[in-house]
């Protein structure tokens, strides 16, 4: 088995894969093609990509390659593009999988009715043409292959290395991306009861309450009793390192190595508070213009995740500043 080395990717890389198992092999065969699969890269380990699961987010570290000329990573050297693509893919989690395009990517069958849905090519492709690129003839109907092919791309080179036990086994551990996922579409398929199929992603359920606040109640409670609001304490249980000084000072790794990481850690620190603020303020926006329980709800949890995030920062900080 095999791994990306994380140390060469770049936010906003396209990871191009295909497998083993049958439908990838056949989906190659049926479109004369090396790649079945396409991913967005959009943090430090993390990708999004869409699946029959639909939109959610992975990690790079469980990300197994059975072979490596089965993988190829692409860059596109353009980085509003890229901090554009990245965004529009984060407000697309959660959005259903269009089998029926995917199965008509081929023959460029393209079905307005199905805009709003996704697979995985397409939400890629879209991702970029919504930044200013166009990888694509036609980013609502093409396949991974185009996306490999596309002269507003490069390869990145020498990504691929073979997997240590111990890093396969942590691949096939838990995984508590997966588990978010699960409670995202938990959420998307209750809220979707309520308002139909036009509810695809997140940022729909804050529109649709915004135009019509009748479900306001429901949805809150939707989202109470889902997990959703306390996902966060996952991460602060297994990386309590990252938010107590002391803590990190103990990690059993020389002074240079945690030099190194209190950088890495800062960087993630002030990307994950960039977003979270950006989130918390349009929260505390809608709360005070529609005072909707929702939005009340949402700028709490931000909250707590804007003051985690500068946990995070303050250790990295304090350390480097020792």
């Amino acid at each position: 088995m095999y791994l990306l080395d994380r140390s060469k990717l770049m936010l906003g890389d396209i990871i191009l894969t295909r497998s083993n198992e049958k439908n990838s092999a056949l989906i190659c065969r049926i479109t004369n093609s090396n790649f079945s699969h396409a991913i967005l890269c959009v943090g430090e380990s993390s990708y999004i990509h869409s699946d029959p699961n639909g939109v959610h987010s992975g990690n790079i570290q469980r990300l197994l390659i059975d072979e490596p000329q089965y993988v190829k990573v692409v860059r596109v050297d353009d980085p509003v593009a890229i901090e554009k693509a990245i965004a529009y893919a984060r407000s697309q989690v959660g959005t259903t999988y269009s089998k029926a395009s995917a199965a008509n990517a081929f023959a460029k069958i393209f079905t307005k009715m199905d805009v709003k849905r996704q697979f995985c090519s397409r939400l890629v492709a879209t991702a970029f043409e919504l930044g200013g690129v166009k990888l694509v003839a036609n980013s609502y109907a093409c396949l991974p292959q185009e996306i490999a092919d596309s002269m507003f791309i490069h390869e990145v080179k020498d990504c691929v290395y073979q997997a240590e036990l111990t890093e396969i086994e942590f691949a096939k551990s838990y995984d508590p991306i997966k588990k978010q996922s699960e409670i995202t579409n938990n959420i998307l398929r209750s809220v979707r009861k309520l308002l139909g199929v036009k509810i695809q992603s997140l940022s729909d359920i804050t529109s649709a309450l915004i135009s019509d606040p009748k479900y306001d109640a429901m949805i809150t409670e939707i989202f109470d009793s889902s997990g959703y609001l306390t996902m966060w304490e996952y991460e602060q249980e297994q990386n309590s390192w990252r938010y107590n000084i002391d803590l990190f000072t103990a990690l059993p790794i020389s002074e240079r190595e945690k030099h190194t990481l209190a950088l890495k850690e800062l960087e993630i620190a002030n990307k994950q508070l960039d977003l979270y603020k950006n989130n918390l303020e349009q929260y505390f926006y809608i709360k005070q213009q529609y005072n909707l329980k929702y939005a009340r709800q949402q700028f709490f949890l931000y909250k707590k995740l804007v003051e985690n995030a500068l946990d995070h920062k303050f250790t990295a900080e304090n350390f480097l500043g020792k």
